[in-house]
């Protein structure tokens, strides 16, 4: 064997590259890339997107009139996303606005959500479709038209998740004329019975003893029954939901619930009656924002 065929064996042996700068990938290795390219772009094919659409309450604002707009998620059949707050795991939905100057507000109020058991996780889930309702508030000087922008994350999950994103916008324009309601939020404000209700006049007390927290609810209208289950939701990510019944309390009722559902100063969340999975609860949910005292 020559010095230089020798040479060139012990590069192979060591690993060394066969190929120098300048030549072409081994056709193998070409096919082997573009398989996997093609397994990728697949996958991505399968999932499915989300149908986003905005629809405005009026067709116009007036200047320093008030307007809501309802923002429609509709989630693919046999998939899932997550509430803002997800639970023990999950990428939370979140929505930010892009406001132009003359425009305040922004506030959304989102629909309750459902426990999902899986692989020991309970997370807290959308499915079907959601309408999410936000207010905003025009100047008293504002003019010409009002763009709001939209921009949502959120993860679409099934057997695995996929983050995916959106950015969506309405425009209305400013007029002195009293405003009309549009054609499409009749059909948007029927998913308003999804939210969580503010009763004006409720008080709503939150003690904490030791490892549990009790939620006394004095002045309700329209609440659940005693004897009956609800679930709690809190807002603040992370936390975990509980199941709890609820029980007869001077002037209403009231919940114990696990300190670990509050943090350090308030108990703030959604109180939802029982009910199965894909109907109606018998209740209206209820908004829950107390401070928090020992």
């Amino acid at each position: 064997m020559t010095r230089a065929r020798s040479e060139r064996a012990r590069r192979r042996l060591r690993g060394a590259p066969a190929a120098r700068a300048g030549r072409r990938p081994a056709p193998l290795a070409c096919a082997a890339a573009l398989a996997l390219a093609a397994v990728a772009g697949t996958a991505r094919a399968q999932v499915p997107s989300m149908d986003v659409s905005v629809v405005p309450e009026f067709a116009s604002v007036q200047p320093g009139g008030a307007l809501r707009v309802a923002l429609r998620l509709g989630i693919p059949p046999g998939w899932h996303i997550y509430w803002i707050n997800p639970g023990s795991a999950g990428l939370p939905t979140t929505l930010a606005w892009q406001l132009p100057a003359g425009v305040s507000g922004g506030a959304t109020d989102w629909p309750y959500p459902e426990t999902d058991e899986s692989g020991g996780e309970v997370t807290n889930v959308y499915r079907g479709t959601v309408v999410a309702f936000s207010s905003f508030t025009a100047a008293p000087a504002a003019s010409g038209r009002v763009k709001l922008t939209a921009h949502l994350v959120w993860g679409l999950c099934q057997a695995q998740c996929v983050r995916q994103e959106r950015t969506v916008e309405v425009t209305v324009p400013v007029s002195s004329r009293a405003p009309q309601r549009t054609t499409a939020w009749s059909e948007a404000e029927a998913a308003a019975r999804f939210l969580p209700l503010r009763e004006p006049g409720a008080v709503l007390t939150a003690v904490a003893r030791g490892d549990t927290v009790r939620l006394d609810l004095v002045g309700l209208r329209a609440g659940p029954e005693p004897g009956s289950w609800v679930t709690y939701f809190p807002l603040a990510p992370g936390l975990p939901s509980a199941v709890a019944q609820v029980r007869t309390a001077p002037g209403g009722i009231a919940v114990t619930l696990p300190r670990a559902v509050a943090d350090s100063a308030r108990l703030t969340g959604v109180l939802v009656p029982a009910h199965a999975p894909g109907a109606p609860p018998p209740g209206r949910a209820i908004a829950v924002d107390a401070a928090l005292t020992r």
